[in-house]
């Protein structure tokens, strides 16, 4: 494909200049420089650009960027995800990328040995490297098999029943799995089907019954077709088939137990091998415990026991999506999970002085409540069906001595699953989630987009001094559910509220062009090393939003800024020198009303070398360009019946290399339109 590219933007560009000199007369001074419109067709340069097409399938993605000179996988991305498909993984492999983009498959990385506790439901592994040891720890939840000789429910008729459901919902089979839900609302209509229940157990059944009742009428008085609204209806069912069955098999502690192991490798390629210890030796005198194959690294009963007597204490704690932290302030090490009794919330934990060493469970501590504000209820959140929290991941600003808990709402089948932000000051908090409505929401789908669905239980990766978020989404982009997930990743920016308040905001999710990413990148956007002024313009102060590098993609968050103007406008980038760049790219709005139509001229102040080795200078300049506004809309929106913008759409222009101090960009208007950003790629 990259031979065949290369040929094609050679003969395009020899035709655009062959074209641009015979239509026009060359102004005087200035030439036409020749060009390749990106935003054209579906085919793109994967030198200069990216496209989250999902080609790796995978689901919870951790990816680490080894930026160790001394090991041997040096500048390579690696990203460890769930391996499992349907419920029934037995280890962890992993993949390995140079661009985020494109990931090559390395191998099974962790299987656990015959003997262990270990040995279903293989779930979201986490991947850290210790600075002390140089090892790479993998961090994992799985089921305990250790409490109950391998078996994971009480008969094996339940574990069978459970799995039907699994089975049936994961089928995509529309008769089977609403006749499925059906069956359980009528079983739990009768005076004694709670019986063994607790209130909250069976106040969260017949939640889940109401929901999917009201969601399923909704989808079928709805505008979409048959087709569509059973693809909505089946993740409904999914959603709260599992869920209902997860209430039944947690009614008490030895039913579906989940612990969290260790194992350790010198590679991030692996093999990794589960930590264990024996009595007499350094590594058993951090633990009060002897740990074998067959013992977990935390038990669901050592947070239990950790637990008891706290705020947020659980009669069953069943521990998943563990992700290690060491905090950047102290050095100290914690380690983060979901319980997933009862309804997804996050705690948090301080590790010993090393990562195999026993938590100190005296800091055991309630970090994030679904459906509130903050642990203590005192206020609940805006988020619409906010029934989990899951997927923590810590990240630290040491300008504010600030501490984001972020982590995923909403359950992966929904199609608004998504990762929001919480805030405190120690890693322990307490932390105050902000609400949508504050910018809280960092990544996140819209219910009548048609481009992205699903997108969360993410990572945070640090590359060339910026901050990207690995995550991952549904294949069916337009509907969800409980199909199978691909790997995607955009880039992260902080921005500051009016009051002062700095949050994370992701550029994405994104289905368009976005700068390539990695060590194989030979350019970069240098936009934000540019002076930008602007004739026309509501507000001269709008020019900083240019270069900012945030695009304004959610229309729920009003605090990503926008260049806006009334009437044509000539936006200049000033580099103060000469500068190398091969692409231009300005992104448009995220509103259909708003969206600009044609970039009328772009204009290039330019330095070469001429046959004589004497520096000449001159302007080039490429006229009318068009944006193909018709990419970037979808027509279903089912609750406004009206058109809706497919965000993330730019104007993207690549050409040979040129040396440009001054850009000068035109785009002629006579209605409002808004910029919201534009991308230069040089060195």
């Amino acid at each position: 494909m990259r031979k065949f590219w290369k040929s094609a933007i050679a003969f395009a560009l020899s035709l655009g200049f062959m074209l641009s000199a015979a239509a026009c007369g060359t102004p005087s001074g200035q030439y036409a420089l020749p060009y390749y419109d990106q935003s054209a067709d579906d085919v793109y340069n994967d030198d200069l650009y990216y496209k989250n097409e999902m080609k790796a399938a995978c689901a919870d993605p951790t990816v680490i960027y080894i930026d160790d000179e001394s090991d041997p996988d040096y500048g390579w991305f690696f990203m460890y995800p769930t391996s499992d498909s349907d419920f029934g993984c037995h280890g962890y492999s992993t993949y390995r990328s140079k661009d985020m983009e494109t990931w090559e498959y390395v191998g099974p990385v962790f299987e656990p040995a015959a003997a262990s506790w270990s040995h279903d439901n293989m779930w979201a592994p986490e991947v850290i490297r210790d600075a002390d040891d140089g090892k790479y720890y993998l961090f994992y939840s799985a089921k305990d098999g250790s409490r109950t000789d391998g078996k994971y429910f009480d008969n094996l008729a339940e574990k069978n029943e459970y799995h039907a459901i699994e089975k049936t919902v994961n089928g995509y089979d529309y008769a089977a799995a609403t006749a499925a839900m059906d069956e359980e609302a009528v079983k739990f209509s009768t005076d004694n089907a709670f019986e063994g229940y607790t209130d909250a157990q069976k106040n969260s059944v017949e939640k889940q019954i109401t929901n999917y009742a009201s969601r399923k009428t909704a989808a079928e008085n709805g505008n979409a077709s048959d087709s569509e609204k059973q693809t909505m209806i089946l993740g409904y069912a999914r959603e709260a088939l599992i869920a209902i069955r997860a209430v039944k098999i947690h009614l008490t502690r030895a039913n579906n137990p989940y612990s969290i192991g260790i194992a350790i490798s010198d590679s991030p390629r692996g093999p990794f091998k589960q930590y264990v210890n024996e009595e007499g030796t350094e590594a058993y005198n951090g633990n009060a415990r002897t740990l074998s194959v067959g013992t977990p690294f935390i038990s669901h009963e050592d947070v239990y026991v950790g637990a008891a007597g706290k705020a947020g204490y659980h009669a069953v704690f069943i521990p998943i999506d563990v992700h290690p932290y060491v905090d950047p302030a102290t050095g100290k090490k914690y380690i983060y999970f979901a319980n997933t009794y009862m309804g997804n919330n996050i705690y948090g934990v301080e590790a010993g002085e090393k990562w195999t060493d026993d938590p100190k469970w005296e800091t055991l501590t309630y970090l994030a409540r679904t459906g509130y504000q903050t642990v203590n209820g005192n206020k609940r959140t805006d988020y619409t069906d906010e029934n989990i929290n899951e997927g923590p991941y810590m990240y630290y600003d040491a300008e504010t001595a600030t501490y984001y808990l972020t982590f995923s709402i909403n359950g992966y089948p929904n199609k608004v699953y998504g990762v929001a932000q919480a805030i405190g000051k120690s890693p322990l908090g307490p932390f105050t989630k902000i609400n949508r409505a504050d910018g809280g929401l960092i990544l996140s789908s819209q219910p009548e987009w048609d481009h992205a669905s699903g997108t969360g239980h993410h990572s945070f990766v640090r590359y060339d001094g910026k901050l990207y978020i690995a995550y991952h989404a549904h294949y069916n982009r337009q509907y969800g559910g409980s199909g199978q997930r691909g790997s995607c990743v955009d880039e992260v920016r902080f921005y500051t509220r009016p009051d002062g308040q700095k949050l994370l905001h992701a550029n994405g999710p994104t289905y368009a062009l976005m700068p390539k990413i990695g060590p194989d990148a030979e350019y970069k956007n240098i936009a934000d090393s540019a002076k930008v002024t602007a004739t026309g313009g509501d507000d001269e102060t709008d020019v900083k939003y240019l270069n900012d590098g945030l695009i304004a993609f959610n229309t729920f968050n009003d605090f990503i800024g926008r260049f806006t103007t009334k009437k044509s406008a000539t936006i200049t980038l000033d580099f103060g020198d000469y500068r190398a760049i091969r692409s231009v790219m300005i992104f448009n709005s995220n509103e259909l009303d708003t969206m600009f139509e044609t970039v009328s001229r772009i204009e290039f102040d330019f330095v070469k070398t001429d046959a004589n080795g004497k520096e000449v200078t001159g302007t080039a300049y490429i006229a009318g360009l068009k944006f193909d506004k018709d990419k970037f809309t979808t027509y279903w929106d089912p609750d406004e019946n009206e058109n809706v913008a497919r965000p993330g759409g730019s104007v993207a222009v690549e050409f040979d290399e040129i040396r440009v101090k001054t850009i000068r960009i035109t785009i002629p208007s006579d209605k409002p339109v808004c910029i919201s950003e534009i991308y230069v790629l040089g060195k």
